[in-house]
């Protein structure tokens, strides 16, 4: 074969692979396993989009008998990559700051603490610095859920769900004594890993909440995934007013996240989407961002979205996003 019919080969096929690494929801591929993982980490497939697309290049340069094959499969890596990157852009790798305190928001803070790893101490102070009303915790303790409410200084009711021993599977929330009194959680029937749903009793006001930990996308447990992130995208459809918040496991490009209308998926209403929130260990724009606060948007305009600066003691960055009744 020849290298320009090789180059009619090699073109078609790169940018099969490359539809499947950049926009697996072309082929409705975006919750299988493989393509869920690899378009999660968006920042870090255009960085290595960069590189292959300068290395291929070299190659067409220097292997003369493999100049078209090696030039066809640059130009739709190269191609791929700029898709990518706009697709990144767009959603915004920068997060708005800390606006001060105003009257009627709502400030729904969501942090995954990794097995108690950040403590009562550094989730209190979190509260505290943001003034938080709304405090998601998963893969946290009662014990550190309640201590850090006291530690906060009070004014908080205490919830929390643990579906076994571990604590991976145990979630703790937080709710401002201003928005009312609710009832006791009633859990993501599929299990999950300690989400859960509150709701406000006879006589208080406040929303519907709903506190989310839903299974990674692992090899043994993708349909759970799948099944946890609808759960948790159909809370906030189906209760008027709701917020729900925590670590999803799911970015934008997964099938639960692409169209939650009518709720708002704060970070996006705020382009900053494509900020990393896990893990806090990388630079923010080669992270995944698993960590979201929906809102119903017939009842809320979203004012601000933060990705705060990593904390010790956990994986995950924590999020704050500010609410305000919409009219």
């Amino acid at each position: 074969m020849t290298p320009r019919r090789w180059a009619a080969v090699c073109g078609p096929a790169a940018a099969l692979l490359a539809v499947v690494v950049v926009w697996p929801q072309a082929f409705g591929s975006s919750g299988a396993y493989g393509p869920a993982q690899v378009v999660a980490l968006r920042g870090l497939t255009v960085a290595a989009g960069v590189v292959a697309t300068v290395l291929v290049a070299v190659l067409a340069v220097t292997i003369r008998r493999a100049r078209w094959p090696l030039a066809a499969v640059a130009g739709v890596v190269a191609a791929a990559t700029v898709f990518s990157a706009g697709v990144l852009l767009s959603r915004g790798l920068s997060s708005d700051a800390v606006p001060a305190e105003a009257p009627g928001e709502v400030r729904v803070l969501a942090f995954n603490t990794l097995y108690d790893g950040a403590g009562p101490r550094v989730v209190a102070d979190l509260v505290t610095a943001t003034g938080a009303d709304v405090v998601v915790l998963p893969e946290t303790s009662r014990e550190t859920t309640a201590r850090a409410a006291e530690l906060a200084g009070g004014g908080f009711q205490v919830l929390h769900h643990q579906v076994d021993a571990g604590i991976t599977s145990a979630t703790g929330l937080l709710v401002a004594s201003s928005l009312g009194t609710y009832g006791e959680p009633r859990p993501d029937p599929s299990s999950g890993l300690g989400s859960f749903t509150v709701r406000p009793t006879a006589g208080s006001d406040g929303p519907p909440i709903t506190a989310v930990h839903a299974w990674p996308p692992t090899a043994d447990a993708m349909s759970r995934w799948r099944s946890d992130t609808e759960w948790a995208v159909r809370r906030c459809r189906d209760d008027e007013g709701a917020i729900v918040a925590g670590d999803f496991n799911a970015t934008l490009d997964h099938p639960a996240l692409r169209s939650p209308g009518p709720c708002a998926d704060a970070a996006g209403s705020r382009s900053a989407a494509g900020t990393g929130t896990w893990p806090a260990g990388w630079p923010s724009w080669a992270g995944t961002p698993i960590d979201h606060v929906l809102a119903d948007a017939r009842t809320w305009d979203v004012v601000s979205f933060s990705v705060l600066d990593a904390t010790g003691g956990s994986d995950h960055r924590p999020v704050l996003a500010v609410l305000r009744p919409t009219g």
